[in-house]
């Protein structure tokens, strides 16, 4: 996984770095005077109450916005222009967190006319004053040249005094950039550090990587009791790639004792979220009846949306099927076109199959 660079072909980045957006305000419950240095409070005392009260404000029409697109309700563009022009004035009388806040708008085009150059200027308004949010929103711009010539030095400097100010996010970001050498000389010591100090705070992204890490004893001393842990806190937030990790340790016993039932359990979490490893050992507990009654046509089932979404593994698993007649009338035309989908990927099962197939039928593959 990698920011994108000028040596990279570019992706998406919220895969890899993540931006303080469309999230839900968690520290409207935090006194946001207390953030401030103590001789910033007495100075802008009066200010800070009443730019407060304009951050808030928009907060609110910024949730209601938040609900109305995701319930598909009318009114959404209204919502998000009340609370732009609420964080504007906010933005305006110093409120760091409202600066922030406008920038985001101006990032996404959240009611106003997208523009990232202003986004710039607001995240760095915020950033320049020691807001931590906007400091790794400001990092992911110039690591994606949003806005801002791309430079990822600065998206690393900028990620790294949000990660020392304790932001997750930027924490995760930094052992990104550590971890994939961007912005600075890669440093596995330092990656595994910053996804640690994330993954503590509840980081998903991070607690999955720190147990890939302890896993496999990379820069660290291999625990699998600890990644086991990592990967259960991801799992029970959702996260589809830590569920089937840890449906891998209940499967081959790491960090905990084998338990298929569990394994199977996870699996199935991990699949319904679209999955593709998940499916296909989902597919494969069906087949082989571990954890769950064998069943050969939701075997086939789970093997074939596997496959539909381009995985060799399934797609060769599918021509089993279909050449067996496991969960599936026997078909050994649609057998072979399976095999010749993961054979061009070079599954070498199926090039294999494919070979005594033709045999069997004395035919020779044009």
């Amino acid at each position: 996984m990698r920011f994108c660079s000028k040596r990279h072909k570019k992706i998406d980045l919220r895969k890899c770095i993540f931006f303080e957006k469309n999230v839900r305000f968690s520290y409207l419950a935090i006194q946001i005077s207390s953030l401030m240095k103590p001789e910033d409070r007495r100075t802008q005392k009066t200010v800070t109450e009443t730019s407060e009260e304009h951050f808030l404000q928009g907060v609110f029409y910024y949730d209601k916005g938040l609900d109305a697109r995701n319930a598909n309700e009318d009114g959404v563009d209204a919502f998000f222009k009340e609370a732009f022009d609420c964080f504007l004035t906010a933005a305006e009388m110093g409120n760091l967190h409202a600066q922030n806040q406008l920038g985001i708008c101006y990032e996404f085009g959240l009611g106003v006319n997208k523009n990232c150059q202003k986004a710039i200027e607001w995240y760095t308004r915020a950033a320049e004053k020691g807001c931590a949010r906007a400091q790794n929103n400001l990092g992911c711009c110039y690591c994606r040249g949003e806005g801002v010539e791309e430079d990822t030095r600065e998206a690393f400097e900028w990620c790294r005094k949000a990660a020392r100010q304790g932001n997750a996010k930027a924490q995760y970001n930094l052992g990104v950039c550590y971890d994939e050498g961007i912005g600075v000389e890669r440093d596995a010591e330092q990656a595994v550090y910053w996804f640690k100090k994330s993954a503590e705070q509840g980081f998903v992204r991070s607690q999955k990587r720190s147990g890939f890490y302890l896993e496999l004893g990379c820069c660290v001393q291999k625990d699998p009791h600890q990644a086991f842990e990592w990967f259960k806190k991801a799992a029970e937030q959702g996260d589809a790639e830590a569920q089937k990790n840890l449906g891998d340790c209940f499967r081959r016993a790491v960090g905990t004792g084998q338990d298929y039932r569990k394994a199977f359990q996870w699996y199935s979490k991990a699949a319904s979220q679209g999955h593709v490893a998940a499916q296909i050992e989902l597919g494969d507990r069906f087949f082989y009846g571990q954890g769950v009654v064998q069943d050969y046509e939701q075997s086939f089932f789970w093997y074939k949306k596997a496959a539909d979404q381009g995985d060799m593994h399934a797609e060769s698993r599918v021509g089993y099927c279909y050449k067996e007649g496991c969960g599936v009338d026997p078909d050994e035309e649609a057998a072979m076109q399976w095999y010749l989908k993961a054979a061009k990927k070079g599954d070498e099962d199926s090039l294999l199959a494919i070979e005594l197939i033709c045999q069997l039928q004395n035919k020779r593959v044009i």
